[in-house]
């Protein structure tokens, strides 16, 4: 039984010599599948009731929790142990918590805003450049588990804004900053007590050696992480105010 789920959880079943890499074109069919499914979730409830919305939200955030509690009982046979850097201490995973938070707690609400904001960026930068999503075949478990955990939490914040269950307010984008400082703490704590390097502030995202060649020193990445972040969050909030204003100019 064993050797049978590592035949099943191993990166090549069929030795196609097919790999799923940064920009190769298994990575754009993902991107594709994606963006599709979220597209086609919207026009197909975008005017129906809140109560129906409402469900599609509830359904991605179980699917979210699913996905990422049942993904550690199977690292033994995809890593050959556990995987540390799935730990809740990157933006995207600890993401996977506090969306379930905002999404099931009755003082959810609080946070709600900050969270789904972050839930529809930090994802979809990663699966723009998906980095650790390895080398096997597009259909092996390990990159079809990690864009489906993706996709899934991009999907629930994208739609929780546009289904209308957050409405993006300027006045409170302060949260945003409060949390983005609370996750870079957070993930620095996990780096100094595990060694790892969550939310890259022990190296850059792209790991070009920024840090390990002296370019820039490693606290200039507690400061720069967050901002570019907090950045992407104001773009966010200038699209759903210049959409919103264009719905007002057409009604």
């Amino acid at each position: 039984m064993r050797e049978l789920f590592f035949k099943l959880f191993e990166m090549s079943h069929f030795d196609t010599g097919i790999t799923i890499t940064a920009f190769s074109i298994p990575h754009f069919v993902y991107l594709a599948l994606i963006f599709g499914g979220i597209i086609g979730t919207w026009l197909a409830f975008r005017n129906r009731s809140a109560e129906a919305k409402e469900k599609v939200l509830r359904f991605l955030a179980y699917a979210l929790v699913v996905s990422y509690l049942s993904d550690f009982f199977v690292h033994e046979f995809v890593y050959g142990g556990l995987n540390t850097d799935k730990l809740p201490f990157h933006i995207c995973t600890v993401l996977c918590p506090l969306m379930a938070i905002a999404q099931f707690n009755r003082n959810g609400s609080k946070i709600k805003e900050p969270v789904a904001v972050l839930a529809a960026l930090a994802p979809m930068m990663y699966l723009c450049y998906p980095a650790s999503i390895g080398d096997g075949e597009p259909w092996c478990y390990q990159a079809v588990q990690t864009m489906f955990y993706h996709g899934v939490l991009m999907a629930w914040g994208i739609l929780s804004i546009a289904f209308g269950a957050v409405t993006p307010d300027i006045k409170k984008v302060w949260k945003s900053a409060v949390l983005l400082v609370c996750i870079t703490l957070w993930a620095k704590l996990g780096n100094i007590l595990l060694e790892h390097n969550w939310f890259f502030l022990e190296e850059d995202a792209f790991y070009i050696g920024l840090v390990e060649n002296g370019i820039i020193p490693k606290w200039v990445l507690m400061i720069a992480n967050p901002t570019a972040f907090f950045l992407a969050v104001l773009a966010v909030y200038g699209i759903c105010y210049a959409v919103r204003g264009k719905n007002k100019i057409r009604a």
